[in-house]
């Protein structure tokens, strides 16, 4: 996972600073993984302290499925998914970006 803060020029649908974080699909880790330790690194959190659960927001298991490659091997292509954890915005797009807004951010 690479993960960083950006800013860009402030718009009615997108917040000033996200945090950037990428999932490499034929990495180690899974979708959901990635997505808590971003999660964790945004917040400036321990990610094994247990403060950061997607259980609340999401189905762990069902976001590793839903961006996995097809039988045939092709990536899935042109799907988005938000959900809130903890007041944080969270989007993950089929390429393997997420993105995640602050609540006082948003």
């Amino acid at each position: 996972m690479h993960g960083h803060r950006t800013h860009s020029p402030a718009s009615q649908s997108r917040s000033p600073s996200v945090y950037r974080a990428t999932h490499d699909p034929d990495g180690p880790a899974r979708l959901s993984t990635t997505v808590v330790h971003a999660l964790a690194d945004c917040m400036g959190t321990d990610v094994t302290d247990g403060y950061i659960s997607l259980y609340d927001a999401i189905d762990p298991v069902a976001l590793n499925a839903l961006f996995r490659p097809r039988h045939d091997g092709r990536q899935r292509s042109g799907g988005t998914l938000g959900f809130t954890v903890r007041d944080h915005y969270v989007t993950v797009s089929s390429d393997g970006e997420i993105l995640i807004e602050p609540p006082a951010q948003r």
